[in-house]
């Protein structure tokens, strides 16, 4: 680790590309073997490695870090102690594919932390840019999007999911419904059960919202998906929150929120509605 060290703060860049994917290869596993990096003390000058504009050395260098941020709550936090998402605007606007989706993947395992870490993710205003990749980007970027959202329904506070909200996302959740790949149909399945779960003061509105997106129509089509677990929360969404008597309540009550969409960084302490 000594050598690393020495290597990413040479100033030599013909060697910045080898060492970052070594790094990349002994931080893809388990905590222990990232912790053993963490602990030779060179994340920040691998995180600096993060405005390389050579992608031979970005590529390896946002895995790494990406890896990092797979650990625990602690390993992630090095991460960002050490600047890391101050790098993840321009990475997340990167004209390369696959930097972008390397970025959006990384921010996905920020949000599957802490709401601290949530927060941070938000005041470093990525979230709307996740949300952009969500609706816009190619495919294999959009499922790292629709993880980053839908961790960050599960492990954010209310008014965290508020936020999320008034970007937009349920539009470009919903509009994902009708993906052939399982895997993120429940993921997004589960993104939009959290929201409607965590934001009960919203719900109504937030029902409005699903509906005139087109996402109503999706989730009824979605009790009819082969895959059980799919169907069956399909059907627990549609149940609880679109039944015949929860739309008549939904349509009385809806005009006394306002969700708008919009790019507004969170104020501090979050939204309050």
């Amino acid at each position: 680790y000594v050598l690393f060290d020495s290597v990413l703060s040479s100033g030599i860049n013909a060697e910045y590309g080898d060492a970052c994917w070594a790094l990349s290869y002994l931080t893809d596993g388990a905590d222990e073997q990232i912790q053993m990096v963490i602990d030779s003390g060179v994340t920040p000058h691998l995180v600096r490695h993060l405005a390389q504009a050579d992608v031979r050395v970005l590529t390896p260098a946002v895995r790494a870090v990406g890896n990092i941020v797979t650990g625990s709550a602690s390993q992630t936090q090095t991460a960002l102690d050490s600047g890391a998402l101050s790098y993840f605007s321009a990475l997340l606007q990167h004209h390369k594919e696959t930097i972008k989706k390397e970025a959006v993947w990384t921010v996905s395992n920020v949000t599957a932390g802490t709401k601290d870490q949530i927060q941070a993710v938000i005041d470093h205003q990525l979230i709307p840019l996740v949300v952009t990749a969500l609706d816009t980007a190619d495919f294999n970027t959009q499922k790292e999007a629709a993880w980053s959202v839908s961790n960050m329904t599960a492990n954010g506070t209310p008014e965290q999911i508020s936020y999320l909200i008034r970007l937009g996302a349920v539009p470009a959740m919903c509009k994902l419904l009708s993906v052939r790949d399982p895997q993120i149909v429940q993921v997004l399945l589960d993104g939009i059960n959290n929201m409607l779960e965590m934001c009960k003061q919203d719900t109504d509105h937030l029902c409005t919202i699903i509906e005139d997106c087109g996402g109503l129509d999706k989730i009824e089509d979605l009790q009819k998906h082969q895959n059980k677990q799919i169907y069956k929360l399909a059907f627990d969404i549609i149940d609880k929150y679109f039944s015949t008597e929860e739309c008549i309540e939904n349509e009385e009550n809806a005009e006394q929120f306002n969700f708008q969409v919009n790019s507004t960084v969170a104020p501090e302490g979050g939204f309050n509605f």
